[in-house]
């Protein structure tokens, strides 16, 4: 099976245990593990970064071992930063 791109959203449910959405979000995260390798990209990297103080605990969430990193074309990292703009 080809890999799965992690949302960031998926990742912050299980770490903030969020009661709506954590169990799923497990579950998928197991389930999906066991089938493909599962990956994160820089953006999603940064999106998950926003709520930590430290990158130790940020890479404690998302370990190498459990999820690939993967590059973005320049195009798509563009387009994500626009999300900031004031």
């Amino acid at each position: 099976m080809k890999p799965v791109l992690v949302d960031s959203n998926v990742i912050l449910d299980v770490a903030w245990n969020d009661p709506r959405w954590s169990a799923w979000s497990e579950k998928m995260l197991g389930t999906l593990a066991e089938q493909a390798p599962l990956l994160i990209n820089p953006v999603i990297f940064a999106e998950i970064s926003v709520g930590y103080e430290r990158i130790e605990h940020v890479n404690a969430l998302v370990p190498r071992d459990f999820f690939g990193r993967e590059g973005i074309p320049d195009e798509a990292a563009f387009l994500a930063a626009k999300v900031f703009r004031t």
